[in-house]
This record gives C-alpha cells, structure tokens and sequence, in this order.
C-alpha cells in the first residue's frame, strides 16, 4: 500500500506494529503455555512436522559428497568442484548456474557427523519460517554474497591488488547459506537470548579476519549481515515472504475491525498474524486519526523504498553478475527498485483505508485485513477476544453502509465526527 498524494495518510514506522511479532510466536506461546517438559517436548515434536526442505537438502548434500568421494577418482572430484565454483573466471564466462549448485558441492570429504550442526541449524529456521522463507534466504544469501565477493575480487584483480589465481579458486559449499540463516535466526528467535545471539554471530565471522582471513571469510561477512537484513525485514514485514495459492485475493475482499485505540489494534494485529497460517491472509494495517484530520498507517506487507533498495540491490547485482558488472547493477538496482517500490500501491488500498478511518470517532483505532472470505468467521472470534468489533462496508464519504448519512454511528443526527 503506497502513499499517494491525494489521501492525508501518513506512513509510521512498520517495525512499531510488527516488532512483538516474530516467526515462530506461535511456537513460543504454546511452550509458555505448557505445563510440564513432557508437554514442551509433544509441542515441539509437533511442530517438527513442519520440516521438510532442509533434511532434503543435508540428504542431498551428503548423496553428491559420498559420490564423489567413492564413485570417482581425486581428479574427477576436484573438475567437478572447479567447474561448480563461484569464482572470478566461472563468472565471467556466465556460469550462472554455479550460484546455485556451488551450494550443493563441497570442497573435501565431510563425515555425516559434521552435517548434524547445518541440519539443526536449516530445521530450527524451518520451523519457524516454514520452508519457503528457509528457501529464499539460505538460496538468495548464497547467490548474493557470491555475486558480491565476484565483483570485490575483480576489481582486485583488474586493480592489480591481488594475483590472477585467485580467479580460479575454489569457492564452494553450504557456508554462505547457513551463515545467513544463522544471522537471520538471530534476529527473529522469539527470545530474549537473540540479544546476546546478534554480537555473537558478528564475533564469529569477524575473528577470522583479524586472523588475515580469506576471500571466504570476507564472504562469511557479507552472508551474515545478509541474514541480519533477512531477519529485519522478517520482522517489519511479517506477511512480505508468505506466499499463497495462486490466484491473489481482491481489494474487496478487505475486512475491518475497530478498537477503542490504537495500542488495542496494534495487539488485534499480532493476534491476526498468528492466525496466518491456517487463515489467508495477504495484508493487514494498524491505522488511525489524529486531531488534525491525518490519517497514521502501519503496514506488514507492501514495500517502502528501505524495502525496495535491499531487493533491488539483491537482484541488481545477480543481474550486473551476469554481464560482468556485478556492483554497477547493485547500484542501479537499489535505485530504481527503491523509487518503484516508493509509490506502487499494491494490497490494501489507501483509499479503503481513509474511508474506514474517517467511518470512526477520532482516536479509535482501526485493523484492517485483506484476507479470504473463508477465514473471516476464525479472525472475527478471535480479534473480539481482544476487543475488535466488525466495521460495516463504508460508501466513498467515509460513511457505513449500514448508516444513515446524517447521524452520528450513535444513532443520533450529528456531524460524523468527534
């Protein structure tokens, strides 16, 4: 939902609504609930069913690992391995496909037992992101920061910082994805313990380079600060990575509920949020009025132009990556994504938004929800339970349609207004 010019609606920060929102709250307060560690341990096993993409891609990892260590010869391993890496020399002859399948090569024989650590890092992000969102940042970190290390060690190589072989070195393996996912993790764990956890994954990848770490190491870096994003956007935008069914639900298909203030429907949104997985739901905004008539909207789904810079710098670069000019296209793209992204409208519509707002006395707080028909009876019983009553359908003067335009919605003649 953008800002346009002919609506008096002001964009709030969004990590103010979505903030006590975090992937995996559900999880978090169903261990609260529980009673006994015998019903921690149910719960947990419960939401264990969730896992499916990363032992996938551990059994996968260590099928391709074991082949190459008993089904063909040192040389043959190592070919593989070189022809799979994101180096300078692969990338400029447009191995793109490297991006991708560089995380499924390891560089040297690793034991089953070395891959327990990468797959209890993949499940835990799994649970509480679901696999679509372990998806895209363990994948889109892995080509990014590629990209990123390609186009730093170009430019040292064409500036004659560094030495021509390091165009041909190996650079491949799970690293760069599980170092994003570890610092996304960080950020989104619904604990208090993702305060000491930031620093820590910081510590770790910084060591090595006060050690005169390697180009890898560098890469290390640059994935976990990648994670840091993934797990900021996360929380900003709790709905942006949720993807549906095909087919996108329509602007009339918008529900909203009033509460007495806007601390109450900032409370009615995280209670929406939790209720996103078995309830389709597309977007969802906190707003409100103030005395001067302006119209305070928070939002956890649609772009702004901080959200539009981040993905168009991922893309750019991937992109740039493809005719040699991997940061002239982050550049570029961070630009251009960001001023498209500024005033797109998409999901809720600002114009369904001010006249809800202005259906209600000033100070109420409103929530509204673009979510399937089907779900509204689940989100209806559970935002009364934080004090959420149904707003009727409003005509294009702001009014209910269930209301006579000349009286107040106390029944009694007035301006509209308070």
């Amino acid at each position: 939902m953008g800002v346009r010019s002919r609506c008096r609606l002001y964009k709030d920060q969004p990590g103010l609504v979505a903030a006590s929102y975090l992937p995996g709250g559900d999880l978090a307060d169903a261990l609260r609930a529980a009673g006994d560690w015998s019903a921690k341990a149910k719960i947990c096993l419960s939401f264990l069913a969730r896992v499916r993409l990363a032992p996938l891609y551990v059994l996968v990892v260590v099928g391709i690992d074991v082949i190459l260590s008993h089904a063909v010869s040192a040389e043959v391993r190592s070919q593989i391995v070189l022809a799979n890496s994101t180096n300078v020399a692969n990338l400029q002859d447009h191995r793109i496909w490297t991006l991708v399948t560089s995380a499924f090569v390891l560089d040297e024989r690793a034991g089953v037992v070395a891959m327990i650590p990468l797959l209890l890092l993949l499940s835990v992000a799994e649970v509480l992101w679901g696999w679509r969102r372990l998806l895209v940042v363990f994948f889109a970190s892995n080509a990014v920061t590629s990209c990123i290390v390609y186009g730093l060690l170009l430019t040292g190589v064409r500036g004659g910082w560094l030495g021509g072989a390091i165009t041909i070195a190996n650079d491949v393996g799970t690293s760069y994805g599980s170092h994003a996912v570890g610092g996304a993790l960080a950020l989104t764990l619904p604990v208090r313990a993702r305060r000491y956890l930031v620093p820590l994954a910081v510590v770790v990848v910084v060591v090595p380079l006060l050690n005169g770490g390697t180009f890898t190491d560098v890469g290390h870096l640059l994935a976990v600060l990648l994670g840091f994003l993934a797990g900021w956007q996360m929380r900003r935008r709790p709905l942006a990575g949720h993807l549906h069914r095909p087919g996108q639900l329509r602007a009339d298909q918008t529900v909203a509920y009033a509460f007495d203030d806007v601390t109450r429907a900032r409370a009615g949104l995280i209670t929406a949020l939790r209720q996103h997985r078995p309830v389709r739901l597309d977007d969802a905004a906190v707003a409100w009025s103030d005395r001067a008539d302006r119209i305070h909207v928070q939002e956890t789904r649609d772009m702004d132009a901080i959200d539009g810079t981040l993905a168009g710098a991922a893309w750019g670069v991937v992109l740039g990556t493809f005719v040699g000019l991997p940061m002239t296209g982050l550049v570029i793209g961070a630009g251009a994504v960001a001023v498209v992204a500024r005033w797109h409208d998409a999901g809720l519509s600002d114009t369904t938004v001010e006249r809800t707002v202005h259906a209600l006395p000033t100070g109420r707080g409103a929530l509204l929800l673009l979510t399937d028909p089907a779900g509204q009876p689940a989100l209806t019983r559970a935002l009364a339970r934080t004090g959420g009553t149904p707003v009727p359908d409003v005509d294009r003067n702001g009014v209910p349609s269930d209301q006579d335009p000349d009286q107040d919605q106390d029944g009694s003649p007035g301006s509209g207004r308070t």
